[in-house]
């Protein structure tokens, strides 16, 4: 019984099964930035970079505060994921068309805000990568 009503359509012809399989891929996409976020933060705080670039702890400084805004971001969505999963159990219960879509409004909100994010930490990491590569230490081998 609880079967069929999993995978009743939704008012934009998405199952509740459908809108929760999201909310996991969102997560494990949340749990990767959290884990490139750390990297980052570590790879702007060492000493790997050459020595007397004009001006680079300011610009490298720039880039930490960046991250720790988006690690900001994200602590944010994830709590909004957390309660959003919650929310889906209730779309369960719905009886009518605009309670469906209300769940899915949600729904809808909190991806285009998630792809946002990624996408704001994606061109971060292009441009961290483009700055600092050409100012690795090299090795003396």
């Amino acid at each position: 019984m609880s079967t069929t009503m999993n995978c009743r359509r939704s008012a934009n012809e998405k199952s509740v099964d459908e809108l929760q399989a999201d909310t996991l891929r969102w997560d494990s996409l949340l749990q990767i930035d959290t884990e490139e976020i750390h990297f980052l933060k570590q790879f702007l705080t060492s000493d790997i970079y050459q020595d007397s670039i004009p001006n680079l702890f300011e610009r490298l400084q720039e880039f930490y505060d960046e991250v720790e805004e988006r690690k900001a971001e994200k602590i944010e969505l994830h709590e909004e994921l957390h309660n959003h999963k919650n929310d889906l159990n209730g779309m369960m219960e719905c009886e009518d068309i605009s309670c469906e879509s209300f769940y899915h409004s949600q729904h809808q909100k909190l991806s285009i805000r998630l792809e946002k994010h990624i996408e704001k930490m994606q061109d971060l990491k292009l441009r961290i990568l483009r700055f600092t590569t050409p100012l690795l230490k090299r090795n003396s081998n």
